[in-house]
């Protein structure tokens, strides 16, 4: 009975303080009792990730053609579709490899540099946003990627990263984390001069989400997404000539 008595005590000093004060009794409750963060802090290293092992080992073996029209630089999303078909251009390189993060696209790209594509279609991120990367960071190793390439004479195009499904777990968090991730890069494409290709609106449902009938697992793609995908780059492609006729 008393601890109540002094918790209805505190209440009400801080309502009449806000009255007094011209502010909301809710911002001097934030500001008196600031939440705790719980959130975790990343431990994650890309050299961990057996696939990036094995598939970066791969791709410092095989012979790629000398200046081919693209590249697809990302992660699963990327990995898993077949660009030459999808795209009609059989020059097209897939440097996507499962659950790699923008850090390890970073030491991926003295390769990308010495096979001197004409462009890179750069997709990547959901992977950090996973693993509690800040979004600063994920922005800062993404203008890196770009500023590298563009000093090396190979043209960017950057794509939205895409959102989970509600299914998902943690997709509210991972969602809007997507979201701001997103206005990053999309400003990040006009300051550097780069087209910026929001592949959303033909993947996600009113509320923003992966549409549920796209995905297998919430965050993956059934073919129907990839038709989407790469219906929304051919109008693209064929503005910047991706595509070859052979």
């Amino acid at each position: 009975m008393k601890k109540a008595l002094v918790i209805l005590s505190v209440v009400a000093n801080v309502v009449l303080l806000a009255l007094l004060l011209g502010r909301k009794p809710i911002e001097l409750f934030e500001q008196a009792f600031p939440a705790t963060n719980t959130q975790p802090i990343t431990t994650f290293q890309y050299t961990k990730n057996p696939n990036y092992v094995r598939l970066n080992s791969l791709f410092h073996t095989y012979q790629y053609p000398k200046s081919p029209n693209s590249v697809m630089l990302g992660d699963s999303m990327t990995n898993f579709g077949d660009w030459r078909i999808l795209l009609n251009d059989p020059t097209i390189v897939n440097f996507g490899i499962p659950g790699d993060t923008t850090e390890g696209f970073l030491t991926r790209l003295d390769l990308i540099v010495e096979m001197q594509p004409k462009r890179v279609f750069l997709m990547g991120g959901i992977n950090d946003i996973r693993h509690f990367t800040p979004i600063p960071t994920i922005t800062e190793n993404m203008t890196t990627i770009v500023t590298t390439l563009r000093k090396n004479n190979i043209d960017v195009v950057i794509q939205s990263t895409l959102p989970v499904a509600p299914k998902y777990s943690d997709s509210v968090r991972v969602n809007r984390d997507v979201e701001a991730l997103n206005r990053n890069l999309e400003q990040l494409a006009e300051s550097a001069d780069i087209p910026f290709v929001d592949l959303r609106p033909e993947l996600t449902n009113q509320q923003g989400y992966l549409q549920n009938r796209m995905t297998y697992d919430g965050l993956h793609l059934v073919g129907g997404g990839y038709l989407r995908w790469s219906d929304a780059l051919k109008p693209f492609a064929e503005r910047i000539q991706i595509t070859e006729n052979k």
